[in-house]
């Protein structure tokens, strides 16, 4: 059956910097860091509700940063011993994606620089990895939008099935956290074997890529029940204008799980089960790339 998603007219965009220091001029500490439309962008928004800015003393923020996660433990350590939040906070209407989320996201960092802090995404729970600023005028879903990361089942010991059997286990469950923010719902997909996790996690990369041009457009949109997947929305997602299979799209199920999370299964005309789906059917680089690098001339050049 088909699946209707109804996309709002406004998103919000959620950062906090955590910090010791005490910041000095907010939008100076921006927008030094930037120059020509991206700068331009920034400086039209600052004080908007579309990149409000606002600083609390730890102990009395409104932001709850002790379950955040990241890859340095120092970090995380830094997050709660920090005396200071300063919070960025992007309401927008539909028709600024993905472009104000990006200049929020960037201003975050900015902003982290300019105070040694640590940048946490609010949404997706995570801390914000660091970025050279010359990235910061493009715009690539990959660019740890989704909030989404493979588990460590095998690796810390947890599952111990064979590798080779290919419904050996059912352990991992991986959902979007971030596709709210462009005004989509989140995906999911659950039941996978950990020998396929990577196949698994590119799927959700891909169908997200493809939901993300309806961000702009507020209101109902239909989905058909199986959603086509192109090698083009694949190299969209990092960034990329190659190709990066030759054969035709993939298509993928989805069914609701509520009004703002969808489920990815195999088609329904598929006579074996999801992990078999993922082993037989994806293209072979699906099962191989965790992460590729943007092709510059392809990106986005955020402007307006």
């Amino acid at each position: 059956m088909p699946v209707t998603i109804t996309v709002p007219e406004e998103t919000r965009a959620d950062f906090v910097v955590a910090t010791d220091r005490n910041p000095a001029d907010l939008s100076a500490a921006i927008l030094r860091r930037f120059s020509g439309t991206f700068a331009a962008a920034l400086s039209e928004r600052i004080g908007s509700p579309r990149l409000a800015l606002a600083c609390h003393p730890a102990a009395a923020s409104p932001w709850d940063l002790s379950s955040a996660t990241g890859a340095d433990a120092d970090d995380i350590e830094r997050l709660s011993r920090a005396t200071k939040h300063i919070g960025v906070t992007s309401v927008l209407p539909a028709g600024d994606l993905p472009l104000g989320p990006h200049l929020a996201r960037a201003a975050t960092k900015a902003i982290a620089e300019s105070v040694c802090g640590v940048p946490v995404d609010l949404t997706s729970g995570q801390v914000l990895p660091v970025v050279p600023f010359e990235r910061f005028e493009e715009f690539a879903l990959a660019d740890d939008w989704l909030g989404t990361v493979l588990p460590p089942y095998r690796n810390s010991g947890r599952c111990t099935a064979d590798e080779d059997d290919i419904d050996g286990c059912a352990c991992v469950y991986l959902t979007t956290r971030g596709l709210c923010r462009f005004g989509l719902p989140e995906l999911q997909i659950t039941g996978v074997a950990c020998p396929h996790d990577l196949a698994a996690l590119n799927v959700l990369r891909t169908a997200a890529q493809r939901l993300l041009p309806l961000g702009r457009h507020p209101g109902e949109h239909t989905l058909p029940a199986e959603l086509l997947l192109t090698s083009a929305d694949f190299s969209a997602f990092w960034g990329n204008r190659d190709p990066m299979w030759d054969d035709g799209p993939l298509a993928v199920r989805l069914t609701e799980v509520t009004p703002r999370r969808l489920a990815i299964r195999a088609p329904a005309d598929f006579p074996g089960t999801l992990n078999e789906w993922l082993w037989d059917e994806l293209p072979p680089i699906m099962h191989e790339l965790l992460s590729c690098e943007p092709d510059h001339a392809m990106a986005s050049h955020p402007s307006g």
